[in-house]
C-alpha cells in the first residue's frame, strides 16, 4: 500500500494557525502522515522569523487531528539527551493515541549548534553517538530497567514508564542524507524505515535501496521489513500553460535560461498532475512505499487538495 505524507518546516516561519490548517487539510484529504523538521532557526540572521520547536509542534498537531500519523523528519540526536528523548516520544505516543513515528538522525546544521552552545563534533563522532543513542532509546522503550555504559552516554538502572503505546515501540525511521555507507549501515542494523530526500533521481535511489537491502541481509534482517520513503520537493501546476509561465518567471528571477532551470529541477517532483503521477509511479516501481510531499510554503492547503483529487488515486 502506498501512503502519503506532508512535510512541514517550522524554520520557514509558520505561525500556529498555518500549521493547524495544514495538518487538518492533510487528514481531511486522506494523507496518512505529517512530518516536522527539527531545527531552531533558518539562518544565522533569522531574528524575526518563527521557528517552533519540533516536539512541541508535534504535540499541537496531535491535539488538532484524530487519525493522522505524526513524526519528526528527523530529530537531531545531539539536541536532546537520549534518555530524555525516549521519555518525550513515549509521552507523545500516549497523548496521540499511538500515532507517533520516530524519525531520527545525527544532525548537520552547524549554525544551530554554534548559536545554542551545543558541541558540534566530527561526522564520525556524531555517528558513534547516534548509534549509542539508538541502543539506549530502544532499551528504555522495551526493557524494565536500562543500564548503558558507552563511550558517550551512560545511564544506570534507569526506569522509563510508561512505555510507548505502540508495541514494541514507534517505527524508527532514519534520515540518511546523501546515503553514505556508514549511515546506511546503521539504518540496516537498527532502522525500520528509511527516508531519502529531497532531490534524488530514480536511478540513484534504486542503487541506494539495493545497497541497503544487501546490508540488511548481512545483519541477518529481512529487507522486506524496511519501510522506504522518498521526500520530494513538489509543485503542482493546473496545466502546461501555468507550468511554462512559472518556469519562465523563475528563470528570469534566477537569471538563467528556462533550459538551465529545467536541468536544475530534473529530480524535483513538479509538473501537471499527469506528469507528477508518472514521476511518482517511477519511484514506486523501485520500492518507495511512502511519499513525503514538500509543497511550496503558503500553498500547502490548496496543493494538498489538488494532490488528493487528481494524483493520489492514480498512484
Amino acid at each position: 500500500m502506498t501512503t502519503f505524507g506532508v512535510q512541514i518546516e517550522p524554520q520557514m516561519g509558520y505561525n500556529w494557525k498555518e500549521i493547524y490548517d495544514i495538518v487538518q487539510a492533510a487528514e481531511k484529504n486522506s494523507f496518512t502522515h505529517t512530518w516536522f523538521s527539527d531545527h531552531f532557526l533558518l539562518r544565522a540572521d533569522s531574528v524575526d522569523q518563527n521557528c517552533f520547536e519540533c516536539i512541541a509542534a508535534m504535540m499541537g498537531a496531535a491535539a488538532k487531528t484524530e487519525k493522522l500519523r505524526i513524526g519528526p523528519l528527523v530529530l537531531c540526536n545531539l539536541y536532546r539527551y537520549p534518555a530524555v528523548l525516549a521519555k518525550q516520544i513515549a509521552t507523545l505516543d500516549h497523548f496521540s493515541n499511538g500515532r507517533i513515528e520516530f524519525g531520527f538522525g545525527t544532525g548537520w546544521k552547524e549554525v544551530e549548534f554554534n548559536q545554542y552552545g551545543i558541541e558540534f563534533p566530527s561526522g564520525g563522532v556524531r555517528l558513534a553517538m547516534f548509534e549509542e543513542a539508538l541502543q539506549i532509546i530502544k532499551s528504555l522503550w522495551t526493557e524494565e530497567r536500562t543500564t548503558f555504559d558507552g563511550k558517550y552516554y551512560k545511564i544506570k538502572d534507569a526506569v522509563a514508564a510508561p512505555k510507548p503505546l505502540q508495541k514494541p515501540h514507534p517505527t524508527i525511521w532514519i534520515g540518511v542524507g546523501s546515503g553514505k555507507d556508514k549511515i546506511l549501515n546503521l539504518t540496516a542494523k537498527y532502522g525500520e524505515g528509511v527516508n531519502f530526500a529531497w532531490a534524488v533521481s530514480v536511478d540513484d535511489l534504486e542503487q541506494k535501496f539495493y545497497k541497503l537491502d544487501n546490508m540488511m541481509v548481512e545483519h541477518g534482517r529481512d529487507p522486506k521489513i524496511m519501510k522506504k520513503s522518498y521526500g520530494a520537493w513538489s509543485q503542482i501546476y493546473k496545466d502546461e500553460d501555468e507550468k511554462k509561465k512559472h518556469l519562465k518567471e523563475t528563470a528570469e528571477h534566477q537569471k538563467v535560461s528556462v533550459e538551465e532551470l529545467e536541468k536544475r529541477l530534473a529530480n524535483i517532483v513538479h509538473g501537471t498532475p499527469d506528469e507528477i503521477v508518472a514521476k511518482l509511479k517511477d519511484y514506486k516501481k523501485i520500492g518507495v512505499d511512502h511519499f513525503i510531499m514538500f509543497f511550496p510554503q503558503n500553498e500547502e492547503v490548496q496543493q494538498i487538495k489538488i494532490f488528493a483529487d487528481k494524483i493520489m488515486p492514480k498512484i
